[in-house]
């Protein structure tokens, strides 16, 4: 894995804006990549190989759909813990778009720059020194 620039925030928005023909400074840190930007599925497969590439790093299938919150996807409760967590962590997030508890199927709808950034830092913190 290669070192994370000193701007990972402006970064990860350059890599974003690009996969999704946006303009940079519509992107921001907070902004669901779904619902405020418009990625579909296929979107997050590019976004997610050009993080690999820049970053040189390999990022399992469902680990970016965790975003920041480290959790069980499967564990309802665990899905409650991570999405408090992230109430407090991204106060800006459109949190009124979801009326009801946030569940599995939603989880996608919570990927933002912010949550990509988090999950960068994660794996260069949890990464043995040397190792990519």
């Amino acid at each position: 894995m290669k070192p994370l620039p000193e701007d990972l925030e402006k970064s990860v928005i350059g890599i974003v804006a690009e996969a999704l023909s946006l303009d940079p400074r519509e992107v921001k840190l907070h902004s669901s990549l779904m619902d405020d930007l418009g990625a579909e599925s296929i979107d997050f497969i590019d976004i997610v190989f050009r993080l690999e590439s820049e970053y040189d790093l390999i990022i399992p299938e469902q680990e970016l759909w965790a975003g920041s919150m480290d959790i069980d996807a499967n564990d309802p409760e665990a899905i409650e813990r991570g999405v408090d967590d992230l109430r407090r962590k991204m106060p800006d997030f459109a949190w009124e778009r979801f009326p009801g508890p946030v569940g599995k199927t939603n989880l996608p709808r919570l990927i933002t720059v912010s949550t990509i950034v988090d999950y960068l830092r994660r794996r260069v913190d949890a990464a043995p020194a040397g190792a990519s």
